[in-house]
């Protein structure tokens, strides 16, 4: 079955000079007050993708949101002739210089993996990210892909705050929990920075971004094989892979303040994209499927149950009382939902 699926590749922007680092900076800013309803001066397509974000998300004023880049308006190209960078970027911004829109081309870096996805496929409308004082463009690229359109089992991942992937397979109930190494990395990046905070060096703001490159670099190389391993044990028992909807992880905001900042710190977006790219790539469908409620349903019975505090659950009706995680009530009950057991959420489809 053929089938066209975007993969987001992450690229950062480098030597940047003094110049080009500020017009990014004010569009950057002046996304921000448009999309807060406020008036600022852009680039004129982006103004226009501004008021759609903010008539579309009705975004929360705390949060940073990435500029979307139309692919109409900017470019990625690569040049081996060029000594500072072989990959640039074209970002439109507006320029109070002159007035009005200009663009400026970016030195940028493609990961080796992503080199050829970049060149041959169709690059789409995308983002510009800040992150830690860097700029990344994360770029939507889609292509065609051949995937099977028959399986013999149901591979479910539910993503939450203590495990980045909980991944169980329907036929068996086999059960891998992946995020434990996810973790400590970034438990130890954290006391690190809480140390040099103590610390005070000089250039410690420097140290603290080397140490945020450091840390992303160790916990994208540890998605990466997650990724690998779920895709590979999808493949050998012929597998489809359903997902539960980052969406409402991300919308779900009444778990607490620890829980909150733990799930929104997860890198979620980032392991999917990996999953959906090297399931693609062996032929294996992807499918997101609505995963509310999935964690507070009895995976036996499915009725609702209650989940404790401390990760428990109880179902009033079969008795079973475990650890949440334990008897994979999220991943199986995405699964079931996938195909088509649990066609509508347990509050509106009531007893089954």
């Amino acid at each position: 079955m053929q089938r066209n699926v975007s993969t987001t590749v992450r690229i950062k922007l480098h030597s940047l000079t003094n110049r080009k680092a500020d017009l990014l900076a004010r569009e950057y800013e002046a996304f921000q007050t448009a999309v807060h309803g406020g008036d600022a001066d852009l680039y004129s397509a982006t103004n226009q993708q501004a008021s759609k974000v903010q008539r579309q998300k009705d975004p929360n004023p705390d949060t940073e949101q990435p500029v979307v880049l139309r692919n109409d308006v900017f470019d990625v190209v690569h040049d081996e002739d060029t000594v500072l960078s072989s990959w640039w970027v074209k970002v439109p911004v507006y320029d109070p210089e002159r007035g009005r829109g200009n663009s400026i081309w970016c030195p940028a870096y493609v990961p080796q993996k992503d080199e050829q996805l970049v060149r041959e496929g169709n690059v789409r409308d995308s983002e510009l990210v800040r992150r830690d004082g860097d700029w990344y463009v994360h770029l939507v690229v889609k292509r065609s892909v051949t995937v099977a359109d028959e399986y013999d089992d149901v591979l479910a991942i539910d993503m939450g705050a203590r495990w980045v992937a909980t991944c169980a397979f329907l036929s068996d109930r086999k059960t891998t929990f992946y995020g434990e190494e996810v973790r400590r990395i970034r438990e130890h990046y954290k006391q690190l920075r809480k140390s040099i905070g103590k610390a005070k060096p000089r250039r410690g703001q420097q140290v603290v971004e080397r140490i945020g490159d450091a840390e992303s670099r160790a916990v994208d190389d540890r998605l990466h094989k997650i990724a690998r391993q779920i895709v590979e044990d999808a493949e050998e028992r012929n597998a489809v892979i359903v997902v539960g909807d980052l969406g409402g992880i991300r919308k779900d905001n009444d778990k607490g303040r620890y829980v909150n900042d733990k799930t929104h710190k997860m890198p979620f977006a980032r392991l999917l994209n990996y999953i959906e790219y090297k399931a693609h790539d062996a032929g294996i469908e992807v499918h997101l499927v609505e995963e509310y409620d999935t964690s507070k349903t009895c995976n036996r019975r499915a009725c609702e149950g209650v989940r404790e505090t401390q990760g428990r659950f109880e179902c009033p009706e079969c008795g079973l009382d475990d650890n949440a995680d334990k008897n994979k009530n999220g991943a199986l009950n995405i699964g079931k939902r996938a195909l088509g057991k649990f066609s509508k959420p347990l509050s509106e489809a009531g007893a089954v």
